[in-house]
């Protein structure tokens, strides 16, 4: 069972990795502008927010998460083969649209799928999860040789393919998920009293949602400064892959450091390098410094969702963890990425990511502020106790 879903993950996360990552190289060679881009690709986290609760509620109603995966991973195949039939930026706009809706629920519910067996077997979540970090970062290599020297709507059939496996093979998982009933109301009242909560969802709002946006224009960035775009799938392999092992041993340097701690390094990681992008280095620099993204994210992650399961009570982690998500991966990533857009059209794309690591600072910033009232809270808990 282990093999299967180690297999479906990568699966799942190498559709991911082989149209997202140079959808915007596909959509500057047909013509749209950088504006129009950033709208394009910034509707997929607009519509996620809305999106995400419905299919988790049909789920949860239901109790079928096989069933809207493989109806959703199916829609979605169809779907992304419009860009090849439209060629307009309204119609676009549509395709973006529908396959967002489609595509949004796949992760979430898998996820659940997930957690519902690793703590059935003992399984450590990260063990499986980070070969869905392999499997992304091969698909933008893979992908991106193939658009290099083939031809670019390339992306669109290779994620296609993939998701109508992803469906195929999501039947044999057990149809079962983790599900917490709240109330989701009172479950948002009671997480925004918590100040450190709020204090974590600014930081992944700007550190997180550069890094979304980061993954959508890197290959505009790269080819601007000389590489190529079968070069912007080596640099994706190496920098997503280099997130598998660190969140393999993430757990030792957690326990050793503290939580707080962690997040504050590794946000200082990636804001150093957003601001080395800004520089405008040569391509291979690029492609060197590209591999602290495994220290960066890969510490990131696991550090962050172990911190929101400790600050949230009991009976609002569910509704803690889907709040966090869609602050760094919705609002965060969707507030980047047109911003981008624009700074593109009107600048040039190493700008952004001046952008990016002022944006990492002032989350590093609030990091600070969330370490040091958790160092008061526990103080004065010691002291009442």
């Amino acid at each position: 069972m282990n093999r299967l879903f180690i297999s479906y993950n990568w699966l799942l996360f190498f559709g991911i990795g082989s149209l997202y990552p140079l959808l915007a190289i596909y959509l500057e060679e047909v013509g749209l502008s950088g504006a129009q881009i950033g709208v394009i690709l910034s509707i997929g986290p607009i519509v996620t927010i809305f999106a995400q609760p419905f299919w988790g509620y049909l789920s949860d109603r239901f109790q079928r998460p096989i069933g809207v995966i493989t109806l959703t991973a199916t829609l979605s195949a169809i779907t992304v083969l419009g860009y090849l039939l439209l060629n307009h930026y309204i119609h676009f706009i549509v395709v973006a649209v529908l396959l967002a809706l489609f595509h949004s629920p796949l992760v979430p519910i898998s996820d659940s799928i997930t957690l519902g067996y690793v703590k059935k077997h003992g399984v450590p979540f990260g063990n499986i999860r980070l070969w869905g970090a392999i499997g992304f970062a091969l698909a933008v290599w893979i992908t991106g040789f193939l658009m290099e020297f083939t031809f670019s709507g390339i992306i669109f059939y290779v994620f296609s393919i993939v998701l109508i496996l992803t469906a195929i093979l999501a039947r044999w998982l057990p149809n079962e998920a983790e599900y917490v009933r709240t109330n989701f109301k009172q479950g948002i009242s009671k997480l925004f009293r918590l100040p450190a909560y709020c204090l974590l969802l600014i930081s992944t709002f700007l550190i997180f949602g550069a890094v979304h946006a980061n993954n959508f224009y890197f290959g505009i960035y790269y080819t601007s400064i000389g590489g190529t775009v079968a070069g912007v799938g080596v640099v994706f392999l190496l920098a997503a892959g280099s997130e598998a092992p660190v969140m393999r041993i993430a757990n030792y340097y957690i326990s050793k450091f503290g939580l707080a701690n962690i997040l504050i390094f590794a946000s200082s990681i990636g804001a150093l390098r957003w601001f080395f992008f800004s520089m405008e280095p040569s391509s291979l620099w690029v492609v060197v410094v590209s591999i602290s993204q495994g220290i960066s994210v890969g510490l990131f992650i696991p550090a962050s969702v172990m911190l929101v399961r400790e600050l949230s009570p009991d009976d609002v982690k569910v509704t803690s963890m889907a709040i966090f998500s869609s602050a760094g991966t919705g609002l965060g990533t969707t507030f980047f990425t047109v911003l981008s857009g624009y700074i593109i059209e009107m600048y040039t794309p190493s700008s952004i990511y001046l952008l990016y690591g002022i944006a990492s600072l002032v989350g590093i910033t609030s990091l600070f502020f969330m370490k040091v009232y958790l160092i008061q809270a526990f103080q004065g808990e010691r002291l009442q106790n």
